[in-house]
C-alpha cells in the first residue's frame, strides 16, 4: 500500500511524485529498504506511474459522473495495482526468463505480486475512502481551499 492514490486525488500527481521521491530516499538511506541502486525504478513505479493512474482514474470518474466515493476507491485501488504492474515489468526487464523472455517473466512476477497486492489494493481503496469521509466531515474548509470540492458541493 502506497497511499499515493489519496495524495493524487487531493493534491495532484506532481505533488505526490515529489513527496514520493522524498519518502523513497528516506526508505533507502535510513531503512535500507530498496536501496539507492533501485531508487530510480522505485520512483517511477511508486511515485510517478501509480499517482498518474490514480489521478487519471479519479478525473475520469468525475467526468463521467460516477459517485465520488466510488471514484476515490477506484483511483486508489487501480493506482496501487498499476504500481505493481509497472514493478513487474521493470523486474521482467531486469531478469528476463531464459525460456520465455521478458513476457514470461512479466507473467511470473505478476503471479507473485497478485496474491498479496490484490487484497492490499482493496484495503487501500477502502481506507482511502474512509480517510476522505473523515476529511469531508472534519476538514471541509481545508478541502475547499485546495479545490477538492466543486463550488456547488462545498456548501
Amino acid at each position: 500500500m502506497t497511499g499515493t492514490g489519496l495524495g493524487a486525488v487531493l493534491f495532484g500527481p506532481a505533488s505526490v511524485s515529489i513527496l514520493g521521491i522524498i519518502v523513497l530516499i528516506f526508505q533507502a538511506v535510513l531503512l535500507a529498504h530498496g536501496g539507492l541502486t533501485t531508487l530510480g525504478a522505485n520512483t517511477f513505479s511508486m511515485a510517478i506511474a501509480g499517482p498518474l493512474v490514480s489521478f487519471g482514474i479519479y478525473r475520469l470518474c468525475q467526468k463521467i459522473k460516477i459517485n465520488r466515493r466510488v471514484g476515490i476507491f477506484l483511483a486508489a485501488f487501480l493506482g496501487d495495482l498499476f504500481t505493481y504492474c509497472v514493478t513487474s515489468i521493470q523486474l521482467a526487464l531486469a531478469y528476463p526468463s531464459e525460456a520465455g523472455g521478458v513476457g514470461a517473466s512479466v507473467v511470473k512476477f505478476l503471479g507473485v505480486f497478485a496474491p498479496t497486492q490484490l487484497p492490499l489494493a482493496v484495503i487501500e481503496g477502502i481506507l482511502t475512502v474512509v480517510i476522505v469521509i473523515g476529511l469531508e466531515t472534519y476538514a471541509k474548509p481545508e478541502l475547499k481551499s485546495i479545490g477538492f470540492f466543486k463550488e456547488k458541493e462545498a456548501r
